[in-house]
């Protein structure tokens, strides 16, 4: 982060984190439970649809991963608001004193080491680079869910009675998966200036 970046930047770049992290949570939600329902499907379908309710679960368990890096990038961004509220104090601290310092050189002299103490105490966001690597593995692991998705697709070819289903259901997933993308991508132009 800019070490003069005002800690109301810092505020509001908090603030737009966690309404981004908040979609992905709830895309994450919903890929848990078509995961679910897809297991139910296959199970429904039989043997043949044993490979698709496997995948099934591994889309559930990548939804659990996502919701995990979602959670250490909300971790993250509480440490950013935190960082920044402690900053906003310093800056409004050095305001009152620089006025105050303003009516006489007397009382300027009086004020100096308050002023100075109060400029160290303007804490600089330092986890800047965690929100790189916490989102790199959100990518990844979208990536992944976006082969699983595939995997999907071509296993209920081989689900007997429900394959119709189970392709839509696959569909979605991808879609799904598809729509978390630009969330990261929100979310890594927001913390892009934080390293």
């Amino acid at each position: 982060m800019d070490p003069h970046k005002s800690g109301v930047s810092a505020l509001q770049q908090s603030v737009l984190i966690h309404e981004e992290v908040k979609v992905v949570v709830v895309s994450c939600f919903e890929i848990n439970l078509m995961g679910l329902n897809a297991i139910i499907l296959a199970k429904k379908a039989g043997a043949h649809a044993r490979g698709f309710g496997v995948i099934s679960g591994e889309l559930r368990s990548l939804s659990l991963a996502l919701q995990a890096e979602m959670h250490r990038l909300g971790l993250l961004a509480q440490e950013l608001l935190h960082s920044a509220t402690r900053r906003l104090q310093a800056e409004r601290r050095l305001a009152r004193l620089s006025d105050a310092a303003a009516f006489s050189t007397e009382v300027a002299e009086l004020l100096a080491p308050a002023m100075e103490k109060t400029r160290n105490k303007m804490v600089v966001f330092k986890g800047g680079s965690k929100f790189g690597e916490c989102l790199d593995d959100a990518y990844q692991t979208c990536t992944f869910g976006l082969v699983l998705a595939r995997s999907a697709r071509i296993e209920s070819a081989y689900s007997g009675e429900l394959r119709t289903i189970l392709a839509e259901l696959s569909e979605e997933f991808a879609q799904k998966i598809t729509t978390v993308l630009p969330r990261l991508d929100a979310l890594r132009q927001i913390t892009q200036n934080l390293a």
